[in-house]
């Protein structure tokens, strides 16, 4: 970790093609000579462990001197992060790394020195971690003159270590062979515990995902590196009666990735991973993402037989949803299937204290909040019935499951385009027509075929489309006009047309939120301060209105605390989970300024009082909402807006 002024001396040799003398550098930085040499002294006790160094030589100067590896070190030292190489964010996560990393007492000095900042700044950094020390079970000994020494049962001790971890590289992107990782595991060779992982994959026909992957790196690397230190993991009886169990059911293709991994461990980095760290390496593997999963089973009864209470569960509760939702979910394999393997992967990593993190959480909440909504309520039952608390992260995953099913659903009802074809030119050309069109367009079904004077015949709404060889003059039908030899320009006016749905009702611009949103539940131009008077005001006048009961405020502050419903653009759709509606309504408020909501700034709020198994347009009214997001035009006429009537976004 270096100083930026450290950092500097560093750019300065890196790119200057002549070595450089202590009296230029203390000029260029504005500091002594005697300055410079303290620095460098420091400098190079850290670069020694990575194969690089500034050299020095009387009457010559200062140059460095590195290797391949030593060069990427230095690259990434100077160029990596910008300017600071310990971001303030971060700082507390190195504290508690090197905290967690060290065997005995160690001072906030001593830990001070090594960051270069003040023991105040040690002191609140180690405060400010207390709710992280909760999380995993780590406590204290304070020991005058001695100073601190973590307290945790190796176990917790290391699953706080790789949090930790996690956080410190949090800003690098994928782990990479020189990363700060490396400065703390200074013991544990990270290529070979890279091929050790690879090996495992092609051994046994696995792909981790690329999160997956780093998290097991991490994993692993922490194995080696408290093993090489001395510590390791203590295996009772009660452990190692599981252990065997484990071994003689399903997890037996796991028992022998585990004695491969340990084979292959001992093998690149010489050391002897004891039976006991067993427990360690299962609760790792059963943690994590698959692209191609180490199980593929897809029979029903064989899934179930896993863990039936489990099975059974995650099946009562998507009946729930379909009610609820108006859904039919029930029956896709591909989803029972899929969200079993995670939910038995999730539910053992929250347990476990592993916590994985979902790198497109942001954009998925914004583009996917329909399915986000009916992820986080089919979380909140597992989160009451297996006593968790899924991160958004997690429900991030679910949402891929519950929108991959919603779109199956959507395919295997989707009717065929109901078209009626109007042609002057007799059969002949009529039936080419009708061929080529069917050949052309498998959604397209030509219902009836007739001469232009039967057009007058049509009733609106018995198709969903005329192709008419002449003009026709009908507003209440959507016709495309075409050409007796459907030309290519005809062609592509239909795929358009079918592609965008255009066949639908025409209802208007956000016609589907324009029916719920009503004068007495909007509350335009507040001047609030945050987001909990936002949601007391607004919650407070749906009730009083007659829309919602009493009850309805404190549900939607619940949900708020699974996850936060600001969906980005300013905009949030608050709401209770199920229940409390007494009237279907959405509420309306906007600020003069933006408060804090989560994450995120808001400034328009949506609160929604409607019951999804009541509403058959619930999924188009969270589309008029992701649309209205979309578009920044709309969304200042709404924040201009000082009365409801001012309001015209419809159109």
């Amino acid at each position: 970790m270096f100083l930026l002024r450290e950092k500097n001396i560093l750019r300065l040799l890196w790119k200057s093609e002549k070595k450089l003398t202590t009296s230029q550098i203390a000029a260029e930085l504005k500091v002594s000579p005697r300055t410079i040499k303290a620095d460098i002294k420091r400098i190079n006790d850290i670069l020694k462990k990575h194969s690089c160094r500034i050299q020095t030589k009387q009457g010559v100067g200062l140059w460095l001197n590195y290797d391949e590896s030593g060069g990427r070190y230095l690259e990434l030292i100077i160029y990596g992060d910008g300017e600071s190489y310990v971001s303030v964010e971060n700082r507390k996560y190195y504290v508690a790394a090197e905290l967690l990393l060290h065997r005995g007492y160690t001072s906030m000095e001593a830990v001070a020195n090594k960051l270069y900042v003040s023991k105040g700044t040690v002191v609140n950094d180690v405060a400010e971690l207390e709710t992280f020390w909760n999380r995993f079970g780590i406590t204290f000994i304070k020991k005058v003159k001695y100073g601190i020494k973590v307290e945790a049962p190796e176990l917790k001790l290391r699953l706080a270590l790789i949090e930790a971890l996690k956080q410190v590289i949090k800003r690098e992107g994928r782990i990479s062979e020189n990363t700060a990782l490396q400065i703390f595991l200074e013991k544990t060779d990270l290529n070979a515990v890279r091929e050790a992982i690879l090996q495992s994959e092609s051994r046994f026909h696995f792909i981790l995902s690329d999160l997956s992957f780093d998290e097991f790196v991490i994993q692993l690397a922490v194995l080696t590196e408290r093993l090489q230190r001395g510590c390791s993991i203590e295996m009772d009886a009660k452990s190692n009666q599981e252990e065997r169990q484990l071994s003689d059911s399903r997890e037996r293709k796991e028992w022998f990735v585990i004695q491969y991994l340990k084979s292959q461990l001992t093998d690149r980095m010489g050391i002897v991973i004891p039976e006991a760290e067993e427990r360690y390496l299962r609760i790792c593997l059963q943690a994590l993402r698959y692209q191609v999963p180490m199980f593929q089973e897809t029979d029903r009864e064989k899934l179930r037989s896993r863990s039936p209470e489990l099975f059974d569960y995650m099946m009562s509760v998507i009946r729930e949803v379909d009610e609820l939702y108006q859904l039919k979910l029930e029956g896709d394999s591909e989803l029972y299937c899929a969200m079993f393997n995670h939910l038995e992967c999730m539910i053992h990593r929250i347990q476990s204290k592993l916590f994985l993190e979902n790198p497109i959480l942001g954009s998925l909440k914004k583009e996917m909040f329909y399915e986000y909504e009916i992820a986080s309520y089919f979380m909140s039952k597992f989160s009451a019935r297996y006593e968790i608390e899924p991160t958004e992260d997690e429900i991030g995953y679910v949402t891929f499951y519950i929108g991959a099913a919603i779109e199956r659903m959507k395919d295997n009802s989707r009717k065929a385009l109901q078209a009626v074809l109007i042609c002057s030119t007799g059969a002949g050309t009529s039936q080419f027509l009708s061929v080529k069109l069917k050949r052309l367009f498998k959604e397209l079904e030509i219902r009836e075929i007739l001469p232009s004077k039967q057009a007058e015949q049509l009733k609106a709404g018995e198709q969903d489309l005329v192709i008419s060889t002449v003009p026709l003059k009908r507003e209440d039908l959507h016709v495309i006009q075409v050409s007796s030899v459907l030309n290519e320009a005809d062609v592509q006016r239909i795929g358009r047309y079918i592609q965008k749905g255009s066949f639908s009702q025409n209802t208007g611009k956000y016609m589907y939120l324009k029916r719920f949103l009503h004068e007495k539940i909007s509350i335009l131009n507040c001047d609030l301060r945050s987001k909990e008077e936002v949601l007391r005001l607004l919650g407070n006048r749906m009730c009083m209105e007659g829309y919602v009961d009493e009850g309805y405020l404190a549900s939607v502050f619940q949900r708020e605390e699974v996850s936060e419903t600001a969906i980005g653009n300013r905009l949030a759709i608050p709401h209770a989970f199920e229940g409390h509606i007494i009237r279907q309504g959405i509420g309306l408020l906007t600020l003069q300024k933006p408060v804090e909501w989560g994450m995120e700034r808001v400034q328009i709020v949506f609160m929604l009082a409607l019951e999804a198994s009541k509403e058959t347009d619930f999924q188009k009214i969270f589309e008029d909402v992701l649309s209205l997001t979309q578009n920044g035009k709309d969304l200042e006429h709404l924040l201009r807006a000082k009365k409801f009537r001012e309001i015209n976004i419809w159109k």
